[in-house]
Parts: C-alpha cells; sequence; structure tokens
C-alpha cells in the first residue's frame, strides 16, 4: 500500500534520527513537521542528507501543538496521494516494522479500517514473540504514535482537534472514528517502543514503600484535565465506559490527587494545574495556554 511516515518533532534530540531508521526502508516518504522553539540543525540537515527523496520538511516556526502539526502532516500527506500515513512521536521506535508491513497488506480488502495501531506497551523488546501473527483486536481508544491512518476517511469532519493542543488529542481522534461506525484495529505483535511520561521511583507517603510510577509535569497535568473534561462532555453520553463523566471526575479529582499526594513532587503546583484546567473548561477557553507565566 502507499505508505507515508510523518514525525512531529518539538525541540528533538539528535537520537530522534535512530528511531526514524527503524522505519524509513519501509515507507514511501518522510513528513517532518517541525513545532520545536529550538531548532536541532544537526538532526534537520542530517535527516536532509540521508533521505533527500523522501523528505518533506516543514518548519512550523512556533509550537502550533500536536493537533495542528498531525492536521498539517495528514493534509501533506493526501496532497502527496498517499494512501496511509504513520504517525510517531520523535521518542518512539519499532522492534519490528517489517511485521506492520505485513498487517497492513493482510487488511487490504477490509472494510471501514479507519486506524490501525501496534503495541506501545514498555519493555517492548522483551515481548516480542517467538512466532509473529496477524491477529488484532478491535479497540476503541489506541494512542497516535505508531498509528496508521486511513487517509481515505481524513477529511474536515474527521481530523484532529486543534483546539486542543495537546494531550487526548489521540483519543478524541478515535472517539470521532467511533462515532462515524469506523474501525481501530490494534495489532499486538506490532512491537513499538515509547515513552509515556517520566518514570520516577517514588516512595508512598504514608507507607514507605517504593514504587515506579509515570508522572507528568503540572503543564501537561492542566491539558490532560481540561481536555478529559472536553472528552468527557462531548462523547460522554455516546461512549460512557469510556468518556463517561462522572467516570473522567473520579479519575481526575480523585484518584489522580490522591496518587499525587502520596507519591509525586510538586504537589500543589500540580493541584493548581489540574483546578485551572477544569475552570478553563467551565469557561470554554481552549488552545495553548503556559502556565510558566501564571505559576
Amino acid at each position: 500500500m502507499n505508505l507515508v511516515a510523518c514525525v512531529i518533532l518539538y525541540n528533538p534530540k539528535n537520537e530522534v534520527f535512530d528511531n526514524v531508521l527503524t522505519y524509513i526502508n519501509y515507507v514511501e516518504g518522510l513528513i517532518v513537521v517541525d513545532n520545536s522553539l529550538i531548532k536541532n540543525y544537526f538532526l534537520i540537515n542530517k535527516l536532509l542528507n540521508n533521505f533527500p527523496n523522501k523528505l518533506n520538511y516543514i518548519d512550523n516556526k512556533d509550537n502550533l501543538g500536536i493537533a495542528t502539526a498531525l492536521n498539517i502532516a495528514c493534509n501533506k500527506a493526501k496532497e502527496l496521494n498517499f494512501d496511509w500515513i504513520l504517525t510517531m512521536d520523535q521518542d518512539s521506535s519499532f522492534i519490528n516494522f517489517e511485521h506492520y508491513i505485513v498487517c497492513l497488506n493482510s487488511i487490504k480488502s477490509y472494510k471501514n479500517i479507519a486506524l490501525l495501531s501496534a503495541n506501545t506497551t514498555r519493555d517492548a523488546l522483551r515481548k516480542l514473540p517467538k512466532n509473529l501473527t496477524l491477529n488484532y483486536e478491535e479497540k476503541s481508544t489506541v494512542i497516535t504514535s505508531a498509528s496508521m491512518i486511513n487517509l481515505k476517511y481524513f477529511n474536515e469532519f474527521l481530523n484532529f482537534e486543534d483546539k486542543l493542543f495537546i494531550d487526548m488529542v489521540d483519543y478524541e481522534f478515535c472517539a470521532k472514528i467511533k462515532e462515524k461506525k469506523l474501525k481501530i484495529l490494534y495489532f499486538k505483535d506490532v512491537l513499538v517502543e515509547h515513552e509515556l511520561g517520566e518514570i520516577y521511583l517514588r516512595k508512598n507517603l504514608i507507607t514507605r514503600k517504593q514504587k515506579e510510577k509515570i508522572e507528568h509535569n503540572h503543564q501537561r497535568v492542566y491539558y490532560i484535565t481540561r481536555n478529559s473534561l472536553y472528552l468527557a462532555k462531548k462523547y460522554g453520553n455516546i461512549f460512557p465506559s469510556e468518556f463517561g463523566f462522572f467516570k473522567t471526575l473520579n479519575i481526575l479529582f480523585i484518584h489522580e490527587i490522591i496518587k499525587i499526594l502520596l507519591y509525586e513532587d510538586n504537589k500543589i503546583i500540580k493541584i493548581k494545574s489540574k483546578i485551572l484546567g477544569l475552570y478553563h473548561f467551565l469557561i470554554n477557553k481552549y488552545g495553548r495556554y503556559d502556565l510558566n507565566d501564571r505559576f
């Protein structure tokens, strides 16, 4: 199938080049959308020099957010007449991308397939099966990184929600897919190394026992809170098991606050960020918002 990859850059490290190497030889093009405030010209030039016939580099000259960057990449891919686009985070790499191509070809006659996704669980390399299969599951939500979008269905009604900026952008896109009765297929034997957040060894404030915990900084806490509430309001009645409003409130303001209080640093600023996210949801304020200007 006619496949292009895209990667969204934000102040990237040089190691991004090695991540691109895990899939570049299996795609017909590479669209790089740069949201960086600090350009990595060494990386950009290395990509241009190594893949001159595949690369389309788009400099946004500012951080326009992941949603807008993905829309730019998908629209460019459609302009170039590609059928599918692989969406990659800069910190993600494949263990066995060649198997993803086999999976993609295996479903080419299927109808109503809008999105394919891969296995992005932690320690992917250790989970590589001896005998790869084409088995898949239908999913309601998947993350954007290492997904393949069927550009046949990408249009003004099925795209990424710009105003969310970052966080929950992928889940909102999935909700649109399901709302239109299209399918999301998850291939568990396609393995990806992907960073889900900062991992810390934290000590419980009460029990003093240590656990590994995935944490987000206060800026991400704000976006996750605000945008999760947006999804709950818009899709909670349609997909209550995924986006139910009271379920979302319980997670955001009970479970996550308990986790912050028991395990995380910067407790006060993170709780303030949650409250601000709630307030901005209530007054319908979206888009980019820099907490460094406030806290």
